[in-house]
């Protein structure tokens, strides 16, 4: 698989997993409540900006950050490097005669 294949169907995969995550919870994140030293419970959550936990919650994406623009950029990032690794390993080298 060329090149610019790759990066167009890994560019594609990206944009559909953020779309997913927007509409169904399947990035992981930690909740809390906002008290000193909180205990921590993983779970999955949804990208959307309507189903964010009240303010009495802290919810931190992906373990590492709770702005969700971050969040949208991580997502977008690490699906495009899976998807160019998977791409790589999986897709044949074809040779010219």
């Amino acid at each position: 698989m060329q090149l610019k294949k790759r990066l167009m169907y890994s560019g594609i995969i990206s944009a559909i997993s953020l779309i997913t995550s927007i509409i169904i919870p399947i990035i992981p994140c930690r909740t809390a409540p906002n008290i000193p030293n909180p205990i921590y419970k993983w779970t999955l959550c949804s990208l959307n900006p309507d189903k964010i936990l009240p303010t009495g919650h802290i919810t931190e994406y992906l373990g590492y950050t709770t702005v969700l623009k971050d969040t949208y950029i991580l997502t977008i990032i690490i699906s495009f490097i899976a998807a160019m690794i998977f791409f790589h390993y999986t897709a044949g080298k074809r040779k010219k005669n």
